[in-house]
């Protein structure tokens, strides 16, 4: 019975060398979750921390660039705004072409106007009346047909625009505002070698010069 008691004693003490030889080696299991958890709440901080910084970076950087697109936005506004106003300057200040009375509107040859012609010079002689600033210039043209000597189409084209400044004179335009001159069939606007292209050719054009425009050019 003693040496029964005796080798329970001794197997008890090694079972208990070898927990403890057991414990010793392995870490408390909750000591080490605590440490992991508090680096990976460390790291998750950090990680946060970042974000939020470049968040405001980000804002920062943002808002200069909206500022700058709004810069830029009103400096192409005010160009554009320029821009019309210098085009429609030029507009204003450009001669303006009332009519351009075809080769139908005088006899062949002649500088005598048929009742149609009457009717389309008292369509735009009220804008003339209206801007009593602006200058008529009255330009006449005829096609490469000869009518006689050399000089008759250039002859025939004056006379056709003087007839058309007699008949603005005689609806109330001031002659001092009327320049007639005639270019004969030296500024042709269509081929020649065509009865249609002909008629283009015989024309006479009637501008509007603003007042503007008459300065520049003095």
């Amino acid at each position: 019975m003693r040496f029964i008691i005796i080798g329970l004693s001794i197997i008890f003490f090694t079972l208990s060398a070898i927990i403890t030889f057991k414990a010793l080696q392995f870490p408390d299991t909750e000591a080490s979750y605590q440490a992991k958890r508090k680096d990976v709440s460390s790291e998750l901080n950090t990680v946060i921390k970042k974000l939020a910084e470049d968040q405001a970076t980000n804002r920062a950087i943002v808002a200069d660039l909206r500022a700058t697109i709004t810069q830029l936005e009103g400096k192409l506004e005010t160009k554009q705004t320029a821009l019309e106003t210098i085009k429609t300057a030029e507009v204003e200040s450009k001669p303006r072409t009332l009519s351009i009375l075809s080769g139908w509107t005088f006899r062949p040859g002649k500088s005598t106007l048929n009742d149609v012609a009457l009717a389309t010079i008292e369509n735009f002689v009220g804008d003339i009346l209206a801007d009593k600033d602006s200058r008529i210039l009255i330009e006449g043209h005829t096609d490469n047909i000869p009518t006689g000597k050399p000089t008759d189409n250039m002859d025939l084209s004056l006379r056709r625009a003087k007839a058309i400044a007699n008949i603005l004179i005689s609806h109330g335009v001031a002659s001092d505002r009327i320049s007639a001159v005639g270019y004969g069939d030296t500024r042709p606007i269509d081929f020649s070698d065509t009865e249609q292209g002909r008629a283009k050719n015989r024309r006479v054009e009637v501008k509007l010069i603003p007042k503007d425009s008459q300065e520049g050019k003095s």
